[in-house]
């Protein structure tokens, strides 16, 4: 965890544009890591669309992936979903992510994210009482020269602090039982097994097995998986969808989503060797360490064997790191052809690629492809740090300034947004457009 109000945007080796980390604030004194990849994301948008119509009334989402090799996931009150990259890795069906979605969802639907703040302010109070308390008669037993009074003292401050501890952990035990109801009245309702949930459950169990007999069981959020996996057994072997299978095509696409992770986050393989899946993990580790022939190689035989618009859009990232830019855009056209809507992640390389080649029509078509991305939320924010260098090729520092401070207003850095939206605005004609977002961003900020 990442400590303080200040945020960093930064690339996975070699400024990847296909998979990134982004440092995400949650809160005004902690942040996460966020990874940002089209393929996966989209995946797990499809996975979790039905589930948020139906759920929480709601056409979109956001779904975040942390590069976290734990199997696990967690829900804010916004309804922000962060799937760590073990889940993924470790979910041998898509079914299995779903699940774990839906249980998330489950956590909004019953309020938790209320009753957790204030189940954990009472928790703090109980811990602050407790530890007044023993810390008094504490100071009783100095004053009286008492050797007991002084060690009574010490035990009600741990033994108060622990009481309101396992307190607010049965209420979070409680709250997952019902994340876990919720979960499988939602797949129930989009026609789909939760079995991907016990799934998930017994490989946890298997991950906490090596400690799970120093464990006090009321130490944990989540008792200890056995004891859910008995009771959802049971439930879930009683719906009527329980033997609803994910289909082939889709298992595909989750496993090439499972390869692009073994590959960035250099993982044990879990596929047999020449599948599809093993050759574009491959093919990324040699991107990772420069390999680009080889890298290159791969993917060209991939795109042989069956055509896929990520494939496409990862083979030029290749051409454009061996400065073959013609064939970069190429790929990337081809690629974008398999897709219904134009893609962010495209976008964002294809106008990198025209801004490094040069020239004032190649930079101000950079700009338009960049300009229907505009958006002020933190999935599009990169969109304005390469406008910001497009500008700049063009010798238009104000708009590159704007952008600049657009980039930092998104991202949370209010001082830099303004710094920046003051260099902006004294370049910009008073009271244009860019001048009004400008001055927006230092009143704001």
């Amino acid at each position: 965890m990442i400590n303080g109000n200040q945020i960093f945007l930064d690339t996975l080796n070699k400024c990847i544009l296909i998979l990134f980390i982004l440092f995400l604030p949650l809160s005004t004194t902690h942040s996460k890591t966020i990874i940002k990849d089209a393929e996966i994301e989209k995946l797990l948008s499809e996975y979790a669309a039905d589930l948020y119509k139906i759920g929480l009334g709601a056409e979109s989402q956001n779904i975040f992936i942390m590069p976290d090799q734990s199997i696990n996931a967690s829900v804010t009150a916004q309804g922000n979903i962060y799937i760590h990259t073990g889940l993924i890795y470790h979910a041998d069906r898509p079914n299995e992510v779903k699940s774990i979605i839906a249980h998330e969802i489950g956590h909004l639907l019953n309020n938790h994210h209320i009753t957790r703040m204030i189940e954990y302010e009472n928790f703090q109070k109980k811990q602050n009482i407790a530890q007044i308390i023993g810390i008094g008669t504490g100071i009783t037993g100095l004053l009286t020269e008492s050797d007991a009074l002084p060690d009574i003292g010490t035990g009600i401050t741990i033994g108060g602090s622990d009481l309101a501890r396992r307190d607010y952990l049965q209420h979070s035990r409680v709250q997952e039982y019902e994340a876990d109801m919720s979960a499988i009245s939602l797949m129930e309702s989009i026609g789909e097994s939760s079995n991907g949930l016990l799934q998930i459950l017994e490989k946890i169990k298997k991950s906490q097995q090596i400690y799970g007999g120093n464990i006090n069981p009321l130490e944990l959020t989540h008792e200890l998986p056995q004891d859910r996996i008995d009771f959802l057994k049971n439930k879930i072997s009683k719906q009527g969808s329980y033997e609803v299978q994910d289909s082939e095509e889709l298992i595909h696409r989750h496993n090439l989503a499972r390869a692009k992770i073994i590959g960035y986050q250099d993982l044990p393989n879990k596929f047999a060797d020449n599948t599809p899946y093993a050759n574009y993990s491959k093919a990324i580790s040699y991107y990772q360490k420069g390999k680009y022939e080889q890298s290159k190689s791969i993917m060209i035989s991939l795109i042989k064997e069956f055509e896929y618009a990520y494939f496409y859009e990862f083979l030029a990232q290749i051409y454009f790191e061996i400065n073959e830019y013609e064939l970069a855009i190429e790929s990337l056209k081809k690629g974008q052809s398999l897709l219904d809507l134009p893609e962010l992640e495209f976008s964002i390389l294809y106008a990198k690629i025209l801004t490094q080649i040069g020239g004032d029509e190649n930079i101000r078509e950079s700009i338009s492809l960049l300009d229907m991305h505009k958006d002020q939320t933190i999935g599009n924010v990169r969109v304005y740090w390469q406008l910001s260098k497009s500008y700049y090729k063009l010798n238009n520092i104000p708009m590159a300034d704007l952008s600049v401070a657009q980039y930092y207003s998104i991202l949370g850095n209010k001082d830099m947004a303004r710094n920046f939206a003051q260099r902006a605005k004294n370049g910009l004609t008073p009271y244009s457009s860019g001048w009004l977002v400008a001055d927006d961003i230092q009143n704001i900020n």
